[in-house]
């Protein structure tokens, strides 16, 4: 069995270490070499928790009762007098504060027709971190008075449903050891009066809402793994991309070089006419040689004397022959 030549075995490997050092370099690259994580250095939430009690007209469905609690049963319009609100506001933050909050309340009746604001308060400053607020009651004869005023004297519309919205915008500003803290929370609680298969009914909407935010920090991370990764390449790249050019040279260099047999083509045509021989023949001082430029030429010299070509090998050289008496007819070439 034939061993492998060394430029072989050197063109071989150059191309395998090449080929690795591609992938590798190309990798490397796909992963960043830095890798940003975003922190949470605070927490801060406000957090509002509406309580009301409504205050009943005699009835019968709850057997006389005067008031209900949030949970404690249906609110139906026609024995609902008033409805008393408190709202609790609360800041907390994950580390130590120094917070001012700045508030104030807004009431607004709506129909789907129109809005109107039924009042605005002052804004307050306060620096507790918790905040009781008493709203003034809810009194449905007088919302209900002021929608039909509006209705009647200025839009001509007609509504069987309303809502209240109370409105509070609560604005903290905050110092912590993370950096400042301002956040604006607006909590707004909402008191429909509407028609439904249970009836005319009031529902109070949103009774516990939550804001949190928080103070991060972006960190940037330098990758150095993935940085020696892409050294690595470089280095396998620099070392295997010069070494596969040498070897390609040495290869193509040292490779051995083998004739084609074109001499088999050039004669196929003309098999019939052509007779191996070991050596030239003979002459005499009296033949006349006549060199024919093609073998084609020579070959219609032989058919028309009715002669055979002779074809004699000297090395590298072929030499093909037709004897006619004492004249030669030859043709030469290497190929």
């Amino acid at each position: 069995m034939k061993k492998p030549e060394k430029s072989i075995i050197l063109l071989t490997l150059f191309t395998i270490l090449t080929l690795i050092s591609i992938i590798t370099l190309y990798a490397a690259h796909q992963v960043p070499t830095q890798e940003t994580t975003t922190n949470t250095l605070c927490t801060y939430t406000s957090t509002a928790t509406y309580d009301y009690t409504a205050t009943l007209e005699p009835n019968t469905i709850y057997n006389n009762k005067t008031t209900l609690k949030p949970n404690e049963g249906t609110l139906y319009t026609k024995i609902t007098k008033q409805i008393n609100i408190t709202l609790t506001y609360t800041f907390e933050a994950t580390l130590p504060i120094e917070a001012t909050t700045t508030y104030n309340l807004t009431q607004t009746l709506k129909t789907a027709a129109w809005t109107h604001q039924i009042s605005t308060t002052t804004q307050t400053t306060t620096n507790q971190t918790q905040i009781q607020i008493t709203i003034p009651p809810i009194n449905r004869t007088e919302l209900e008075t002021i929608k039909k005023q509006i209705e009647q004297n200025e839009t001509g519309t007609t509504s069987t449903a309303y809502a209240l919205e109370i409105t509070p915008t609560f604005t903290v500003n905050a110092n912590t050891t993370a950096g400042p803290v301002q956040q604006t929370f607006t909590p707004t609680l909402t008191i429909n009066s509407k028609r439904t298969d249970q009836g005319d009914i009031i529902t109070i909407e949103n009774l516990q809402q939550t804001k949190t935010d928080a103070i991060t920090e972006n960190q940037t991370t330098i990758r150095q793994d993935i940085i020696n990764q892409r050294y690595a390449s470089y280095i396998l790249t620099t070392i295997s991309l010069p070494g596969l050019f040498f070897s390609t040279y040495l290869y193509k260099k040292l490779k051995p070089t083998t004739e084609k047999p074109k001499i088999e083509k050039l004669l196929a045509p003309y098999k019939d006419l052509i007779i191996e021989t070991t050596e030239p023949p003979k002459t005499t001082p009296e033949t006349i040689t006549i060199n024919v430029t093609t073998i084609q030429d020579l070959a219609k010299t032989a058919e028309i004397l009715a002669r055979p070509i002779l074809h004699a090998t000297d090395g590298k050289e072929h030499t093909f022959y037709v004897i006619d008496n004492s004249t030669k007819y030859q043709h030469k070439t290497k190929a």
